[in-house]
């Protein structure tokens, strides 16, 4: 199976569940020797690379062809958390921010945390009108949904995706500046200026996570990234079952929007403090 993802010994302890004992999240947070650089590929390695990822990408797209696209109910059940029940459910549990230096503030205080750029679950889009941090629990939150998702893919024998997230914390004058230029945007608060909310496409996803000593990594990535557009559908469909779940057992609040094509997630509950403090691992 394509996966391309990180290896388990750089990221060890990162994909374990957030109930699983400390000593092994203290156990993946130790430096490590990076490894060495690949050698130069010669012109057989290419061919050898090339012709694997032609086989590898004849069997995703024949996983993706056994998968299933969301059905009318199931997008119904995504869209059952209103706006107002998330905004109740942020101010709950979220802190409201009015400027960066704010957020630098608390962030020092560990009340926010950063989102990393690239990890094996998400990468970061351009957030223009939004800061990448949130609560710890809204952090923690995102870190179980990537590793449902991740498990989703791998029963269906599909390479492991990642999500595109495209919206994070917002100040007030974010919040403003959104306003002028969005006519979706709401026009009084948003669930977004609590650092409990995060949004989600569920219409683009990243390739997995590169891996520099997988030869021709880079050409996969590629391939990836176009049988993945091709196929949104049923990434969209294995996400959203994962968001269900963990809105079944009152983990987080979900709209999926139409007019901005992205699942529109708020953190419903606290996570164990372990959980929260997981840092996440970056893609290399």
């Amino acid at each position: 199976m394509l996966v391309g993802g990180c290896t388990q010994d750089e990221h060890r302890g990162y994909n374990q569940r957030p109930d699983e004992p400390p000593a092994r999240v203290a156990q993946a947070a130790r430096p490590r020797t990076p490894p060495p650089p690949p050698r130069p590929m010669t012109a057989a390695d290419s061919a050898q690379a090339r012709a694997r990822i032609s086989t590898d990408s004849a069997r995703a797209v024949a996983a993706f062809g056994r998968a299933t696209r969301l059905t009318a109910r199931e997008v119904g059940n995504l869209r059952l958390d209103k706006n107002a029940t998330q905004i109740a459910t942020a101010r709950s549990l979220g802190i409201r921010v009015s400027d960066q230096a704010e957020i630098q503030r608390l962030a020092r205080e560990g009340r926010l945390v950063e989102l990393a750029d690239s990890t094996e679950y998400w990468i970061l889009r351009d957030m223009d009108h939004s800061t990448p941090y949130v609560t710890p629990d809204a952090r923690a939150m995102l870190l179980e949904l990537g590793r449902r998702f991740h498990a989703r893919l791998d029963r269906l024998g599909l390479p492991r995706y990642r999500m595109k997230v495209t919206s994070a914390l917002r100040t007030d004058e974010t919040q403003a500046d959104l306003r002028r230029t969005n006519s979706y945007a709401s026009q009084t608060t948003s669930a977004h200026e609590f650092g409990t909310t995060v949004d989600v496409s569920h219409e683009r996803f990243a390739a997995p996570a590169p891996d520099p000593a997988r030869m021709g990594w880079e050409m996969e990535a590629e391939m990836l990234d176009e049988v993945g557009k091709e196929h949104a559908r049923v990434l969209q469909a294995e996400l959203g079952r994962a968001i269900a779940e963990m809105r079944a057992q009152g983990a987080l609040h979900v709209m999926m929007e139409n007019k901005q094509p992205v699942y529109h997630m708020t953190v419903a509950r606290r996570f164990s403090a372990q959980a929260a403090r997981l840092t996440s691992p970056r893609a290399r």
